[in-house]
């Protein structure tokens, strides 16, 4: 079971279609990415807990839709997520 902190529970208060991408690193790190376009602009949630289910880090990132698709936007969380679970900073 993770410790889900605030930032999660706002994401799952909106009922948009997602798309995602989960992962457990070699470290025991498990990876959760989620991306939705949303009016204008398309949210990344960036999900990284330890072994244990402790919440690493959990953070939403607004891109803007002009740019960004939600396929890009999955991406860039995956990567951001990756690199959180090897140690880099937030």
């Amino acid at each position: 079971m993770f410790d889900r902190g605030d930032v999660y529970q706002h994401w799952v208060q909106l009922t948009a279609d997602d798309e995602s991408y989960s992962e457990a690193a070699e470290n025991g790190c498990q990876l959760e990415v989620r991306a939705r376009a949303h009016e204008a602009v398309v949210e990344v949630l960036v999900c990284v807990y330890a072994a244990d289910g402790e919440r690493v880090v959990e953070a939403l990132e607004r891109l803007p839709a002009s740019d960004w698709t939600v396929e890009q936007g999955l991406v860039r969380g995956r990567d951001q997520a990756e690199r959180i679970a090897g140690g880099e900073n937030a």
